[in-house]
């Protein structure tokens, strides 16, 4: 499985906003300048794969170039940046990131 250096995460939708459902899905927007290699559908796929929680993930993933053409746009990036949560990464630490996903969560 591929591994990717993941730059920047924001938390966009319902979670964000906190008028999410129980079981309601997490949206997010993924960007790593290693999506760059990777057909855009395959790379959602392969974001599935790191994901172990009990609640589904909507992952749009892309690259730094494609995100700041993006955010320019009117649309669900742009939209995103404006009223998303920007998630602060801890790189080399799997257990600490799965505590920002329980923070999420609750």
């Amino acid at each position: 499985m591929a591994h990717y250096i993941i730059e920047r995460v924001i938390l966009f939708g319902s979670r964000a906003r906190g008028d999410h459902l129980k079981m309601s899905d997490f949206d997010f927007i993924i960007v790593s300048p290693d999506f760059e290699r990777v057909h855009f559908t395959k790379r959602m796929a392969s974001i599935y794969k790191y994901w172990d929680e009990h609640y589904d993930i909507e992952p749009l993933c892309y690259t730094v170039e494609e995100f700041e053409e993006k955010r320019k746009e009117i649309g669900i990036v742009s939209q995103a940046v404006k009223e998303g949560i920007e998630i602060e990464l801890i790189h080399g630490s799997k257990e600490s990131n799965s505590s920002i996903v329980d923070d999420l969560i609750l």
